[in-house]
C-alpha cells in the first residue's frame, strides 16, 4: 500500500491547494537539509577539517586537509 494513496488527486483539490502542499513539501526539505548541514559542520568541527571554499587560506596548514565536493 502506498502512503500517498489517501491524498486526493489534483481534480479533487480546491484552486491552490496542490501548490500549498507544494510549497509545504519544499518548507520540509530545507528545513531537513538545513538540520542535516548542522550535523555535518558538527562533525566536521570535530574532526577538526572544513568544506571546501571555508577557510581557504588555512587549507596549506598541517594537519588539515579540505575534504572534496
Amino acid at each position: 500500500m502506498s502512503s500517498f494513496s489517501a491524498s486526493p488527486t489534483p481534480s479533487e483539490m480546491e484552486p491552490g491547494q496542490l501548490l500549498n502542499e507544494l510549497e509545504q513539501r519544499q518548507d520540509d526539505v530545507l528545513q531537513q537539509l538545513d538540520d542535516l548541514d548542522a550535523k555535518l559542520n558538527e562533525v566536521l568541527k570535530g574532526l577538526g577539517a572544513t568544506m571546501d571554499g571555508e577557510n581557504e587560506g588555512d587549507a596549506g596548514e598541517e594537519g588539515e586537509m579540505p575534504l572534496a565536493a
